[in-house]
C-alpha cells in the first residue's frame, strides 16, 4: 500500500491534499468557536454547518461538468487558490476589528461552494497515475489521506486554539491551500481516459444520474451515504454541544473530533491491506457496526469511554468510502468519473444541512434523542439496501476468491 507515497505523480498529490485537508480541519474547529463562544448557542453552530455544507448542492453539480472538460490539475489549483483567498479574509477583517458572524457565514459558504472540486477532483486525478490493480490501495490512501489530516488538524487545533484564537488558526489553512495549489502545477500530465464507448453522448449529468440509478450497487450505496451523512451532520452540532456537558470545553471537543478521525486512520490503514471482492457486503456491515457504535453514547459515558467509542466509529467510516469508490470506478467509463464522483458526492455531501437541522430540533430535547435520531438514519437504510448489495457483489480482477 504505501510503496505508492514513495514516489511519482500520486505521492505529490496525495501529500498536497493532506497539507490542505490538515488546515480545513484546524479552521472548521476554529470558525465553530469564533460562532460558537457569540452566543454560546447551538442554533449558530447550526447555522454555520448548513453555510458550510449546503452550497455544495450547487457547486459539485456545476464542478462535474469541468473536471470532465478542463485540465483537472489546473482546475483544482485554482480552487484551492480561491479558497485560500477566501479564509485570508478572516485574519484581514478580525485586524481591522471588523469581524462579524456574517463574514464568517459567508467565508463557510465560499468553502462550500467550492468544496466539490477538489473532493470529487482527488477521485478523478487517481486513475491516471495509478495502475488498475492498485486502484482499491489508492482509493484506501485518499480515505487515509482524510484521516491523517483531519486527526491532525484537530488535535493541532486543541493544542493552538486556546494559546493563540482562532483566527491565526485560519491564516495557517489560508496558506495550507497555496501550498496544494503549488504540489498540483508539479504533476505531470497523466494517463488520459479512455474514449466512452457512445462517443460522448451519455456524457451529460442527466445520463450519468440515470446510470447511477439503473446500477444496483450505485444506487444502494449512494442512499445509504446520504442518510449517513444526515447523522455526521447532526454530530456536527452536537459534539460541540456534548464537550460542553461533559466539561471538557473547546480542548474536549477537539478529543472528541480527532477520536473519530484517528479512527478513521485506521479504518483506512485496514481497507488498503485488505484488498477483497467482497464489496457490498462490508459496506452494508461496516455501516451497522457505525450505528451501533454510536448508540453507546446513549448511556452518556464520561470523556474517555466516549473518545473509544467515536474511534471506533471512525474505523468504520472510512473503508465505507473506499469500498464504495472502487466500485464506481470499475462500473463507469473514466470518462464519465467529473460528473459521477460530482454527482455522487454532492448528493452525498448535501445531506449534512438536513442532519444540522434535526440537530438543532433534537439537541435542545437532551442527548438521547439526538443520539437515537442519529442512529436511526445511519442504520435504517443499511438494513434496508443489505439484500440487493450482496446480491450485486462486484467481482474485482485479481483479487482473491473468499
Amino acid at each position: 500500500m504505501f510503496r505508492l507515497l514513495r514516489r511519482g505523480p500520486f505521492a505529490l498529490l496525495w501529500a498536497g491534499a493532506t497539507v490542505s485537508t490538515t488546515g480545513d480541519a484546524m479552521s472548521w474547529v476554529a470558525l465553530v468557536w469564533l460562532v460558537y463562544r457569540q452566543r454560546g448557542q447551538a442554533g449558530d453552530v447550526a447555522a454555520l454547518a448548513a453555510a458550510y455544507t449546503a452550497p455544495v448542492a450547487v457547486g459539485g453539480l456545476l464542478a462535474g461538468s469541468l473536471l470532465d472538460r478542463f485540465d483537472r490539475r489546473r482546475l483544482l489549483a485554482a480552487d484551492n487558490l480561491v479558497r485560500g483567498l477566501a479564509f485570508a479574509t478572516v485574519p484581514v477583517a478580525s485586524a481591522l476589528g471588523q469581524l462579524t458572524l456574517t463574514h464568517l457565514y459567508l467565508v463557510a459558504a465560499c468553502y462550500g461552494l467550492l468544496k466539490m472540486v477538489s473532493l470529487a477532483g482527488f477521485p478523478t486525478l487517481i486513475p491516471a497515475y495509478v495502475e488498475d490493480r492498485d486502484l482499491q490501495r489508492a482509493n484506501a490512501l485518499e480515505g487515509l489521506s482524510f484521516g491523517v489530516s483531519q486527526a491532525a488538524g484537530a488535535a493541532l487545533a486543541a493544542v493552538l486554539l486556546p494559546l493563540v484564537g482562532a483566527v491565526p488558526l485560519l491564516a495557517v489553512d489560508a496558506a495550507s491551500y497555496l501550498g496544494y495549489a503549488l504540489c498540483l502545477a508539479r504533476l505531470p500530465g497523466g494517463r488520459p481516459p479512455a474514449p466512452l464507448a457512445d462517443g460522448g453522448r451519455g456524457r451529460s449529468l442527466l445520463a450519468v444520474a440515470r446510470l447511477v440509478w439503473r446500477t444496483r450497487a450505485l444506487r444502494s450505496t449512494t442512499v445509504m451515504f446520504m442518510l449517513f451523512n444526515i447523522g455526521e451532520g447532526a454530530l456536527l452540532v452536537f459534539l460541540p454541544v456534548y464537550s460542553q456537558r461533559l466539561g471538557a470545553g473547546v480542548a474536549g471537543y477537539g478529543l472528541l473530533l480527532s477520536a473519530v478521525t484517528v479512527g478513521e486512520l485506521a479504518g483506512s490503514l485496514g481497507a488498503g491491506a485488505l484488498v477483497t471482492d467482497r464489496l457490498g457486503s462490508r459496506i452494508v456491515a461496516a455501516q451497522l457496526a457505525a450505528a451501533v457504535l454510536l448508540s453507546g453514547l446513549l448511556l452518556q459515558p464520561p470523556l474517555a469511554p466516549t473518545l473509544v467509542l467515536l474511534a471506533a466509529f471512525g474505523a468504520m467510516t472510512t473503508p465505507m468510502t473506499a469500498w464504495a469508490q472502487t466500485l464506481r470506478m470499475r462500473l463507469t467509463p473514466e470518462g464519465l468519473h467529473g460528473r459521477l464522483f460530482a454527482l455522487l458526492r454532492t448528493a452525498m455531501q448535501a445531506t449534512p444541512p438536513l442532519g444540522a437541522a434535526l440537530a438543532a430540533v433534537t439537541v435542545p430535547r437532551g442527548i438521547t434523542p439526538t443520539v437515537a435520531a442519529v442512529v436511526a438514519v445511519m442504520a435504517v437504510p443499511a438494513v434496508a439496501a443489505a439484500p440487493g448489495l450482496v446480491r450485486a457483489e462486484v467481482r474485482l480482477p485479481g483479487s482473491p476468491s473468499r
